[in-house]
């Protein structure tokens, strides 16, 4: 049962990516953005991560897709929406602290008062008051810190299984934010860590996985994920308003 939990708590983790970047996922593989200077032009692991795909995607299937039809079917709406906005808003610190360690001063600013407003008087974070106050959620972390530093110009494509679709520089920012996120300390939720991290993950897999269907619909999936998720992490360096590429320049065969 153990390694099951494990097991669980790992997908649930690779599938809720999906739902940060649905927008790239409903947009033609043609109409891609990402520029070659911030992602590595050459898919270089393709056959294991075509692989890691098609495992991940199993997985979804045969325990993934049961679980979260469940939860879908028989908890509320109104009570999804809450626990959604209870795990964004735990993980607004790390938001806080990447937008200063980029020198967005005035974001990381916004961010400590939508933390602040939303748990104050949002019922821990169960209510999004901030965003119709006009402070939007903006997602930072560590990986996106390194390429502003210069540390780490390109990054390659890569298929974790379980953890699914990341970068070689997203996944090392994972690695500090998740060792460094300062929200268990301040709400002494350090016994707590894995179960708020796979309840995190659990929700936003719920809003995610019916994208997973969208992907299977196209010529080739792992292509369309791929480029999909490329071009979100793009989105994410430049805040939404990434430099054009010639397409010309990208070569994945």
């Amino acid at each position: 049962m153990k390694i099951f939990n494990i097991l669980l708590v790992g997908f649930v983790l690779n599938v809720a990516s999906l739902n940060s970047y649905a927008d790239e996922l409903n947009q033609s593989i043609t109409e891609s953005t990402t520029p070659s200077q911030t992602m590595n032009s050459v898919d270089r692991y393709e056959s294991f991560n075509r692989s890691v795909y098609q495992f991940n995607m199993g997985f979804h299937d045969y325990i993934g897709a049961p679980v979260v039809n469940t939860y879908s079917e028989y908890v509320p709406s109104p009570i999804q929406t809450g626990f959604r906005n209870f795990f964004s808003n735990l993980t607004l610190p790390l938001d806080v602290i990447n937008s200063l360690l980029q020198g967005k001063v005035e974001q990381s600013m916004e961010g400590f008062m939508r933390f602040t407003i939303n748990t104050t008087f949002g019922i821990g974070g169960l209510l999004d008051i901030a965003t119709s106050a006009g402070l939007p959620k903006q997602n930072e972390d560590f990986g996106q810190t390194l390429y502003v530093w210069g540390v780490w110009d390109e990054a390659s494509f890569v298929m974790v299984p379980f953890l699914g679709p990341g970068t070689t520089r997203s996944l090392g920012g994972m690695l500090v934010d998740g060792s460094v996120d300062p929200i268990y300390s301040v709400q002494d939720l350090g016994h707590e860590r894995s179960r708020v991290r796979a309840g995190n993950a659990f929700v936003n897999y719920a809003v995610a996985a019916p994208l997973i269907e969208t992907v299977r619909t196209q010529s080739d999936p792992y292509i369309f994920m791929r480029e999909s998720y490329l071009q979100y992490r793009t989105n994410l360096i430049f805040d939404g308003n990434p430099p054009k590429a010639d397409l010309d320049d990208f070569n994945f065969d």
